[in-house]
Parts: structure tokens; C-alpha cells; sequence
């Protein structure tokens, strides 16, 4: 059904920066019509004026593992470890695809509950991931996980699943789903072998689609390409012509140093987590990023490692990069000592005040989260109120007590907890929740309510089988 929402206040893009102004945006199915300023047509379809609420469009978390949820909370907050191979691969071996489904809803629904529209999700059992997804409303970019060399997919044997993985990969891009569409994912440089690099671009190349993977995420990787192929992580996918055939998506590159990173083309995007990247690693140098000309986009992976698949507060972290340096430099440590001067202390703040501006300003940070991730899929565009994206739009009431003043929405888009003040949402065109009562009405649904349980049992059951 086509529908016109209305308010004094929409988010709309003005070149690359949005501006709050009055505006109207036209849904037809699953996309925007068109959008534009002032009081909607006289003939525009149904319309649905907000008043003063705020029109903005959902967000887009570009690196996530729904399934992976059901590990919040039992990593502690100082893992030496590799995280991943430690704990995540272990219960991954014994997962069933009927896991994968009732487990990935609930990673899909906190998102949603945290204004996400769209999810950049890498899992194994893609069909089955897929499906999960789907049953919640949420859109999703599904990049079912290959690994052919290493990981919980390969058993001692050596036999992997990953031809399956390619195969689900091409049902769901063939599919033609109005919010389910597809990306390959080669797991890591690690666990995936150059033939099988060489079969995920092939599949790419020939539908069109983005490459989803990790790229240099642990000294491991480091070591095992060095050991194994001779040199970098970049540096193989750059060997194997990866680089120069299709579109990557690439999350964390921790270990892609300036040199790689003046040769990363604009095909491709590096994904900063940095409340995961916290747990399993560190937080990636998004200003050398910036500098080096890269794209890139902000991400929250999953809440194994992270606790929460609010994207808020990962820019909130990186906008405190701009000054965290200080705490640790060596003015600051030998004031501590009684051995510095004040002033010393203040210089150091300032300059890292201002190698990290460009990437600090809360206008700039929300486009990490909407516009820039929404556009690294060549089949679908969101994060934006703009003629034919994703009709995922987020309405949000702003004389809740987070946003209030409200003398700057984009700002506390960034830097406040608006998802209590969110008042209504559409996914693809279709309603998530009641208007006026849009958290209450998802978790209390009997929908919801069934998934939950569901998710329970098969927890209970999967652990049992892992040896927790």
C-alpha cells in the first residue's frame, strides 16, 4: 500500500550532509517514491502527518552475527585470548540450521528495537539465516559464511560445507526477496584458501554482488599468512586479484597497515566495531582510515563481543577518540609522576583534539551509520530518505526527555539514547510494531513472544551438545 508520512521535521540528505527540514516522503511497496520539501501534493496517498515528530531513515549496521546473541554477556571484559577460535568456533560446530533460524531473531529484533533497518549479517546456513532474519521484519544483506581451510565449517576430516554456502548464496540473490538480499562471504584470509577466494569472486563477479568478509582481524591471520602464503592478509587478497575484480566489504583490518591502505580502492569499505574490538582486539585507527582516503562505515558485529547491537554508541566511542590519546601519553604520565607541567598535558589533548576532528563531527558520524553503508550494496540502497531506497524509515518523537531541547536532532541522533524516544517504524515499506507504542508492542507480541521461546529451547539444547 502506498502511504505519505509528513512532519516539520525530516532528515534530508543536502549533498552529503543532512539538514532537518519540513518535508514528505512517498512509499510505493517496499521503496521510496520520492520525497521533498515544504507540505506534501494535494494527491499524495494516505497521509500520515507526525506533526512534530522526526522523519529519519533507519539505520544500517554493515558488520553483524545475530546468531551470535545467544553468547552475550559470557565473554568477561578482559578476553587475552583469541575470542573467536576460543569460544565463538567451539559451540559453532554443533550448531543445525534450525539453530541458526531461531536464534538469528533475536539479534534482528534488538536491532530493530535500536532503530536498525538493515543488517550486514555473516553466518553460516545462509537459507536458514536468511529465513530467521525474515520472520522478524528486518532487511538484511545475508552473506552465508564459507571457510574451507579452517573453522567450525570444516570438520577433522578436511570436508567443509562451502559449496552449499555458494549455492545458498546464488538462491538468495536470484530470489528476488523485497528485504532479503545477498553478499559472499569468505570467512577470513585464515580460513579460506586462495582456490576458494578465487570461487567467492567468481560467484561475485558473475552476480553482481559484494564480497563480505574479515580482513587482518588477529595476529593469528597475520602469522598464518605470513607463514603459509608469504606474505600480508591484504596483501593475498591483493596477490589473488580479489581487490581489482568486485566490490569487498571488510570488517575490522586492524592489521592493514598505511601502504595497504593507499592501495584499497574506492570499490571497497573497512568496517570499524569498536566496542567488539575492545573485547578481541583494539579499536581500529579510523583517523589513519580517513586519511589514507579510504571508505569506510561503523558497525557493532556482535553481542557476544560487545553486549549490544546499539550503533549509537560505537560513534559515541569514536568521537571520545579525540581525547582518550591524552590519558595514556607520556605529558599526561609524567604530570601524574610530579615530574610535568600542566601545560604539556593541555598541548597533547589539543593536538589530538584536531587529528581527530574529521572524524568526530556528529553530522560526519551519522553518515557511518545511514548513508555510507547504504550505499555499498549495488542492488539496494538505504540509510536515506531519497527516491527509490529502502522504505525503512524511523520516526522519532522529539520531545522525549532525550532529545529535548531538540535544538540540534542530528546531534543527538549521534550522541544521545534516543531509541526510548523512536515512535513508529517502517522496514521495506511494512510497519514494525504499533504506532505510539513501538517497543511495548514488538516485545509483547505474541509473534515475538514465540521466537523467545523458541530461541530458549534450542539454546538450552545447543550448549548441551557444545559441553557447556
Amino acid at each position: 500500500m502506498a502511504f505519505t508520512l509528513a512532519s516539520r521535521h525530516v532528515l534530508l540528505e543536502a549533498s552529503s550532509t543532512p539538514s532537518v527540514e519540513e518535508g514528505w516522503v512517498i512509499v510505493e511497496g517496499s521503496r521510496i517514491a520520492s520525497v521533498g520539501r515544504g507540505a506534501p501534493p494535494d494527491d499524495a496517498p494516505h497521509p500520515i502527518d507526525v506533526g512534530d515528530r522526526l522523519i529519519a531513515p533507519a539505520l544500517v549496521n554493515a558488520h553483524t552475527h545475530c546468531v551470535l546473541s545467544m553468547l552475550r554477556g559470557g565473554l568477561g571484559r578482559a578476553a587475552a585470548g583469541n575470542v573467536v577460535e576460543d569460544l565463538f568456533y567451539r559451540i559453532e560446530r554443533v550448531l543445525l540450521p534450525e539453530d541458526v533460524r531461531a536464534l538469528a531473531r533475536m539479534g534482528a529484533y534488538e536491532s530493530l528495537l535500536a532503530g536498525v533497518g538493515l543488517v550486514w549479517d555473516h553466518y553460516f546456513f545462509g537459507e536458514a539465516l536468511a529465513a530467521g532474519l525474515a520472520d522478524t521484519g528486518i532487511a538484511a544483506v545475508v552473506a552465508p559464511t564459507i571457510q574451507d581451510v579452517g573453522g567450525p565449517s570444516v570438520d577433522t576430516a578436511g570436508r567443509h560445507r562451502s559449496d552449499r554456502e555458494l549455492a545458498a548464496t546464488e538462491t538468495l540473490a536470484l530470489a528476488g526477496m523485497p528485504r532479503i538480499f545477498a553478499a559472499v562471504g569468505p570467512h577470513a584470509t585464515d580460513t579460506v584458501s586462495p582456490a576458494l577466494w578465487k570461487q567467492a569472486s567468481d560467484l561475485a563477479e558473475r552476480l553482481g554482488l559484494p564480497l563480505h568478509a574479515h580482513l587482518a582481524q588477529s595476529p593469528e591471520e597475520v602469522h598464518r599468512a605470513r607463514d603459509v602464503h608469504g606474505t600480508t592478509p591484504f596483501g593475498l587478497l591483493e596477490r589473488e586479484g580479489v581487490l581489482d575484480r568486485v566490490r569487498g566489504v571488510f570488517a575490522h583490518a586492524l592489521f592493514v597497515d598505511d601502504a595497504e591502505l593507499a592501495r584499497l580502492g574506492p570499490a571497497h569499505a573497512l568496517v570499524a566495531c569498536p566496542y567488539s574490538q575492545l573485547v578481541f582486539g583494539f579499536p581500529a585507527r579510523v583517523d589513519r582510515w580517513e586519511g589514507a582516503g579510504a571508505r569506510w562505515v561503523v558497525a557493532t558485529d556482535c553481542a557476544a563481543s560487545n553486549d549490544s547491537m546499539q550503533l549509537r554508541k560505537e560513534l559515541r566511542f569514536l568521537a571520545g577518540l579525540r581525547t582518550v590519546g591524552a590519558s595514556f601519553a607520556g605529558a599526561y604520565e609524567a604530570f601524574l609522576r610530579g615530574e610535568g607541567d600542566v601545560d604539556d598535558v593541555a598541548r597533547t589533548r589539543r593536538e589530538g583534539y584536531e587529528a581527530f576532528e574529521a572524524t568526530a563531527a556528529p553530522a560526519e558520524l551519522y553518515t557511518r551509520i545511514t548513508s555510507v553503508p547504504g550505499a555499498l550494496h549495488p542492488h539496494v540502497r538505504a540509510g536515506v530518505l531519497a527516491p527509490g531506497a529502502l522504505a525503512s524509515i524511523v520516526v522519532y518523537d522529539l520531545e522525549h526527555p532525550s532529545f529535548w531541547p531538540a535544538t540540534d536532532p542530528i546531534a543527538a541522533l549521534v550522541m544521545a539514547d534516543v531509541d526510548a524516544a523512536i515512535h513508529a517504524m517502517w522496514v521495506a515499506g511494512q510497519p514494525i510494531g504499533e504506532r505510539g507504542d513501538f517497543h511495548r508492542s514488538v516485545v509483547r507480541s505474541h509473534t515475538y513472544r514465540e521466537h523467545r521461546a523458541e530461541a530458549v529451547a534450542r539454546l538450552a539444547d545447543l550448549k548441551k551438545r557444545a559441553g557447556f
